[in-house]
C-alpha cells in the first residue's frame, strides 16, 4: 500500500513582509513546475495547492500526503530532484 497520493504544495501568502510565507519565496511557481512534471510523466499522483501548512517559518512547504515526508526549504530548483523521489516512490 502506498502512503502517498498527494504533492501538498502551501501556497499561504502573507501581507505583512516581517511575517514569512511560502507565496512570497515562491512556492506557486513551484505547484506549477510540479503539476507540469507530473502531467508529463504521468505518475499517478496529484498536486493540491493548499493555504497553509504552519511551517511558513521554513518554507515554501511541500509535503506527500497522507502521512509522507515533509520537505521544507523547498525551489524551483529543487522540483526535478522532487519528482525523481516520488518516481521511486510510484514505483513500490
Amino acid at each position: 500500500m502506498k502512503m502517498a497520493d498527494k504533492v501538498m504544495v502551501c501556497v499561504n501568502y502573507r501581507a505583512n513582509p516581517d511575517q514569512p510565507s511560502c507565496a512570497a519565496r515562491g512556492s506557486e511557481a513551484i505547484a506549477c513546475a510540479l503539476e507540469t512534471a507530473i502531467a508529463q510523466q504521468q505518475l499517478p499522483i496529484t498536486v493540491e495547492r493548499f493555504n497553509c501548512l504552519g511551517q511558513c517559518e521554513s518554507g515554501p512547504n511541500v509535503r506527500l500526503t497522507p502521512a509522507g515526508r515533509w520537505f521544507h526549504g523547498v525551489t524551483l530548483e529543487d522540483v526535478p530532484a522532487l519528482i525523481s523521489g516520488i518516481e521511486d516512490f510510484c514505483k513500490r
